[in-house]
């Protein structure tokens, strides 16, 4: 039996995040975005206070949140 080569993934946030994101109904995922721009900028004004690593690493996981729900928005999108 061949064994098939298991995909590289290559994207800039996890595939954790990406497997839930996939699961949000399409109508939710606009909200979503709303969510994680607003979380984004709460964490950078409370680094600009404290300057407190843990706001930074809060930060790039909102980020990383925010790029997996725009793209599965484009992707559904784009289907249609």
């Amino acid at each position: 039996m061949l064994k098939k080569k298991a995909k590289t993934w290559d994207k800039p946030f996890s595939e954790k995040i990406a497997k839930r994101v996939a699961k949000i109904p399409t109508g939710e995922l606009e909200q979503w975005v709303d969510n994680a721009i607003y979380d984004v900028g709460r964490c950078l004004s409370s680094y600009q206070r404290n300057r407190e690593q843990v706001y930074l690493d809060e930060a790039v996981i909102g980020a990383e949140a925010l790029h997996a729900v725009v793209e599965e928005l484009h992707k559904r999108m784009t289907r249609v």
